[in-house]
């Protein structure tokens, strides 16, 4: 049953990442809104850098000089800054997703000292923080000098990982390029091509890499109803065995 995940203390998050237009949001808001009729106070959460304290650095850059940042209309950002002062911009990057991270906790906390069932549902996680930081990187025209394996080696993506292998399962939503751009054109939000490809890629490269429990769920030929009862109909197969296996 959904309930065993929850009640036998291993299911605390569950995360819904993926590139854009593989529907995460409208996902976590349908999962959250049936976990609730089921008596679950559910915590739901949103988590990327765009919170972070690298964020309110680079909104002063801007106004400063707007040629200093270049935005997508997900929100990743390039700053020249980032190229000298690569680690500087990680670490800033980390305290602010940690402190995000904390104070979701502390309120988990709470929840549970008031004897009540609960579980945190994000739309946006640890993956897509860490995605979002690549990129960014990356888009700060030192890709050539960037090593994938180099980031996931780094201490705060070290912490970061910890976090998702302790009752936390991802849900990570996937789908072809085309329909993906053609999701986001609806919705007015559609990015280059070349960045969704690359953006993409490097959520498959972390997933490989970091070897996290997650779940893989292509969205291309299917709708969001679908999609849903897919995941829980996993929720319940992770409650009768009650374990969260590296996939």
């Amino acid at each position: 049953m959904v309930s065993k995940a929850i009640k036998n203390n291993y299911l605390r998050v569950l995360a819904f990442s993926g590139p854009d237009g593989t529907g995460k949001t409208t996902c976590a808001k349908i999962v959250s809104e049936f976990l609730s009729a089921k008596g679950y106070y559910t915590i739901r959460t949103w988590v990327k850098t765009t919170h972070s304290i690298a964020f309110v650095i680079i909104a002063l850059l801007e106004k400063i000089n707007p040629k200093h940042v270049v935005r997508s209309t997900s929100g990743t950002f390039v700053t020249s800054s980032m190229t000298r002062y690569r680690k500087v911009w990680l670490w800033m990057e980390f305290a602010g997703i940690l402190l995000k991270i904390l104070s979701i906790k502390a309120h988990s906390l709470m929840v549970k000292l008031g004897a009540r069932k609960s579980i945190l549902i994000a739309d946006r996680y640890l993956l897509d923080s860490m995605v979002h930081i690549t990129l960014s990187l990356m888009l700060a025209k030192i890709g050539n000098n960037l090593s994938l394996c180099d980031l996931v080696n780094s201490l705060p993506f070290k912490i970061l990982r910890s976090f998702l292998l302790r009752s936390t399962l991802t849900i990570f939503l996937d789908g072809e390029i085309p329909v993906l751009l053609k999701r986001n054109i609806m919705v007015n939000k559609a990015d280059p091509h070349g960045y969704m490809v690359l953006q993409r890629r490097i959520y498959k490269e972390l997933v490989r890499m970091l070897r996290f429990p997650f779940v893989y769920i292509d969205t291309t030929e299917k709708s969001l109803s679908e999609v849903c009862s897919e995941v829980l109909v996993i929720l319940k197969e992770r409650g009768e065995s009650k374990n969260l296996a590296i996939q």
